[in-house]
């Protein structure tokens, strides 16, 4: 396996960083006064979070898509709107990142146990193709790029913000535990898959909360896991088509909150825990497939093709361990430095 191309890869990570809108980047500030070598720079900036500025930035883009769906759809329904995705993580790695924007039904819902909506004056599935339809019609007066061909969503880019908005139009879903304890926690969503008119049940509310408590109970340690892998999978040279963003917070969710701890200087150790695990994942496909979702409902990394991917990452990400520790291992100039990155 031939070398990792440090001066390529700090390129990519300079470019996913900065905003030609502000013409200013999102790199920290020792990103280019730190003396330490290329691969420790690249390892810590890339496991860095994106600054909220720039964040707020594409929940604009998501609210003032709200907006324009409110002021024009005219449909005999409420919505209600809820923010998803890596932005409201703090898992996301570029500047420029997307954000999912839940459109939902808000004039009925679906129980636990029921497979019909207990309301009659209307039909779901009728309301959920009208919503779209008049959604993308909105969408296009408003916007230049808009991509109806997504079996569940609709997508827009604002340019001026130059963010991308995934619009999903959903149905509520009230499990037993919501209605005996009104905690959102355990409210669900029916996503629905237009072409097939199925429905797709998902806890995105559990989803969050979850992935934001273990993101603060290890200060921050498990959000910087997330975006270590994400960033090796956008760098790699091989396309890694199976390993979604989805699988590899999977894969840093399934470790112990310990090994994830972040403290000042801590970024490589936290690299040796996601590569031992997933080192345990490669080799043992029971393990792998009993891995669940943070919401507890799905298990990512039981799919065809996954293990080859794991392999490929972490060639790279062990190729990143090895270099980081000899400069380490060789210098204490190298190691004050990584305290104060």
């Amino acid at each position: 396996m031939a070398e990792l191309n440090y001066q390529k890869r700090l390129q990519n990570l300079q470019n996913r960083r900065f905003d030609k809108d502000l013409n200013e980047s999102a790199l920290s500030k020792s990103f280019t006064t730190s003396d330490l070598p290329e691969n420790i720079r690249y390892m810590v900036e890339s496991m860095q979070p994106i600054d909220s500025k720039y964040n707020a930035k594409t929940i604009t883009a998501a609210t003032n898509v709200q907006k324009h769906l409110e002021r024009d759809l005219n449909v005999h329904f409420k919505r209600a709107y809820k923010t998803q995705g890596s932005v409201m993580a703090g898992t996301n790695i570029k500047v420029h990142s997307d954000i999912d924007l839940l459109t939902v039904i808000d004039r009925y819902f679906y129980l636990q146990g029921q497979p019909l909506v207990p309301y009659t004056e209307s039909d779901p599935n009728s309301d959920i193709k009208d919503l779209r339809k008049q959604a993308v019609d909105v969408l296009k007066r408003q916007y230049d790029i808009v991509d109806n061909t997504g079996d569940k969503s609709i997508s827009i880019v604002n340019q001026n913000l130059g963010r991308k908005v995934d619009i999903v139009p959903c149905f509520w879903y009230k499990s037993d535990k919501y209605n005996e304890t009104n905690n959102e926690y355990y409210k669900g969503i029916y996503l629905f898959d237009f072409p097939k008119e199925a429905k797709l049940l998902d806890y995105p509310f559990a989803t969050l909360k979850n992935l934001n408590y273990k993101g603060d109970s290890t200060n921050d340690g498990f959000r910087r896991g997330v975006r270590l892998l994400k960033t090796l999978k956008a760098d790699c040279d091989t396309e890694l088509k199976t390993l979604k963003s989805f699988q590899l917070t999977t894969v840093v969710y399934s470790i112990n909150d310990i090994s994830l701890n972040y403290y000042a200087g801590n970024d490589p150790n936290i690299a040796k825990a996601i590569s031992i695990e997933m080192e345990k994942l490669i080799n043992d496909s029971a393990y792998r497939c009993s891995i669940k979702s943070s919401n507890g409902m799905e298990k990512p990394l039981d799919k065809i093709g996954i293990v080859p991917d794991l392999i490929r990452l972490k060639e790279d990400l062990d190729d990143l361990i090895k270099d980081s520790d000899n400069d380490l291992r060789n210098s204490l100039i190298v190691k004050r430095n990584i305290l104060t990155y």
